[in-house]
């Protein structure tokens, strides 16, 4: 399988252009941790709250696993599909991935059959490396079934009990470190995933370049040291976990704490037992957090910075950050396009944090656009553009929906937003149609089209519902097929049958006679909003 090349999206100026800035590199992952464990050995690299490693440790860890995986087969441009909690083997796994030079294809533990087998045969990935168990679920169950479906993947690793015909992931820890080949900056280095705002998700591919822009942008603005501490609960294997808590850290020869399980008070322990100085993650993290802590329980002294992205941060919650856990706040927008776009500063005022999501990082233009692709005036709604070092090649197998979202020589988020005079931006609604559920993006046409096969359902439109906890939680109205009318369990029993992610099923179900109506059929989804705040009240 072929995927996209850095020369067809970026002129040889641009390149030339990112190497004298600084955003791009030759330089791989690799790299940066032989560094960090040369010039670190005994530094922290990575803590779960159960296992730690120093940087040596880690690197010894990471290139005897690459060591195992090329045994397996694995090789330069392989895809390698993880589906592993906020543990230190994940990140182990990640580094012994990009030592050989396959491509990661990362997929959060949220996701089943459904998902995890679309991105496997998309990416046509050749191994699948989950837990054995965690949270009730039987993850090795799961692999071994995708394994008898999907024709490309030969090999599932588990951590863990490993069943019958599956590779024991401690087994693969050879005598000795990993030798051979591995990729170059510009070569592709992960595929992520969208949420999937059409029927199917789309594949995002990046190069190590593309990808290690965004994290050389957030070192500088977050003013990160090798004597910082990143508290990371978002999962990993996810595109704000892996960047802002993998990739960056490692950038600035720091130090990571993964948390598995989202529990503030957890997360309070971990910043005060490891120091930890910064965090990014959804808004949920940081209200929960504002809502738990206890000073005569946890020192957060050390806490400096609170990224958030993904939605609107309420000016209380900033003040709040301020006022309770003592840190400043940050926004940040991005995508996994390209994954960092704006961002306020370091010392920006409460008001100016709470009303915008940032101006453009270096080395990034960002436009606001309208419908033909010309720039609107200040302060008028468009949708938000970029051109930049951190942007993708394409859509894997997407031709006609790489040119489209690439149309008048600009990347087009799908975001509508607002520039100030001053270059700050304010995102103000969504062309694409989704769901943020802390912090996840959640495509309601796919679980409509799941809906519509149900035979007490006619019509379905399913949208956000404001939550103080999660930002938005999934409403779905419905108009029965017949007299007998559909029960939320009714509903959520066929979509589990599906063996799609719990977090996709709707948490609220409206029964109506009819749905708003355009002229043209198409269902008033802003009505139906505005209906499902109200109902939030």
């Amino acid at each position: 399988m072929e995927l996209p090349t850095i020369e067809a999206r970026f002129s040889a100026e641009e390149m030339a252009t990112y190497r004298d800035q600084g955003l791009w590199t030759d330089e791989v992952l690799a790299d940066l941790l032989d560094r960090a464990a040369d010039e670190r050995p005994d530094g922290l690299c990575v803590a779960d709250g159960h296992t730690q490693l120093t940087f040596v440790e880690a690197r010894d860890r990471a290139w005897r696993l690459a060591s195992g995986l090329a045994e397996l087969g694995i090789a330069l441009g392989d895809r390698v599909a993880v589906q592993l909690p906020n543990w230190v083997d994940a990140v182990i796994a990640y580094y012994a991935i990009a030592r050989i030079g396959a491509v990661l294809v990362p997929r959060m533990l949220i996701y089943r059959e459904h998902e995890v087998g679309y991105a496997i045969d998309r990416t046509e990935a050749k191994a699948l490396i989950v837990p054995d168990h965690f949270r009730g679920f039987d993850y090795s169950a799961m692999a071994m079934e995708l394994a008898s479906v999907c024709p490309s993947l030969e090999h599932v690793i588990v951590i863990g009990d490993a069943p019958d015909g599956a590779v024991s992931f401690e087994s693969l820890l050879a005598e000795h470190p990993y030798a051979g080949p591995g990729a170059v900056a510009d070569d592709p280095h992960v595929i992520l995933f969208t949420s999937g705002t059409t029927a199917q998700p789309k594949g995002v591919v990046h190069t190590w370049n593309t990808y290690f822009a965004s994290a050389v942008g957030l070192a500088r603005y977050y003013e990160c040291t090798i004597d910082d501490v990143c508290l990371m609960p978002s999962p990993i294997m996810h595109n704000t976990g892996l960047l802002a808590g993998v990739v960056t850290p490692l950038l600035a020869r720091s130090a990571t704490v993964v948390q598995d399980v989202w529990e503030p008070s957890v997360g309070l322990e971990l910043i005060s037992r490891f120091g930890c100085t910064f965090s990014v993650g959804a808004t949920p993290f940081v209200t929960m957090m504002i809502d738990a802590h206890d000073p005569a329980k946890y020192d957060l002294s050390t806490f400096r910075l609170f990224a958030c992205g993904g939605a609107p941060v309420p000016g209380s919650v900033v003040r709040e950050a301020v006022e309770v856990l003592g840190c400043e706040l940050m926004t940040v927008f991005g995508q996994s396009e390209s994954s960092l776009q704006t961002l306020t500063r370091m010392g920006d005022s409460v008001d100016r944090v709470a009303s915008s999501d940032g101006a453009a990082v270096d080395g990034t233009d960002i436009a606001i656009l309208d419908d033909d692709g010309v720039e609107v005036q200040r302060g008028t709604e468009g949708e938000i553009c970029s051109r930049g070092p951190s942007v993708m090649l394409g859509y894997l197998h997407e031709p006609e929906h790489t040119a489209e979202a690439f149309a008048h020589g600009w990347f087009h988020s799908g975001d509508l937003g607002r520039m100030e005079d001053d270059g700050y931006i304010r995102v103000t609604g969504r062309k694409k149609d989704i769901i943020i559920r802390g912090g996840v993006n959640i495509s309601p046409t796919e679980i409509e089209e799941f809906i519509l096969e149900h035979p007490l359902v006619a019509v379905v439109s399913i949208v956000g519902m404001p939550d103080r906890k999660l930002g938005e939680k999934a409403c779905a109205f419905v108009v029965p097929a017949g007299d007998e009318v559909p029960t939320l369990e009714a509903i959520t029993s066929f979509l589990r049958e599906k063996k799609i992610a719990a977090q996709k099923l709707p948490e609220r179900l409206e029964v109506r006679s009819e749905l708003p109506m355009t002229a043209t059929g198409k269902v008033e989804k802003y009505r139906l909003r505005e209906e499902a705040a109200a109902l939030s009240d």
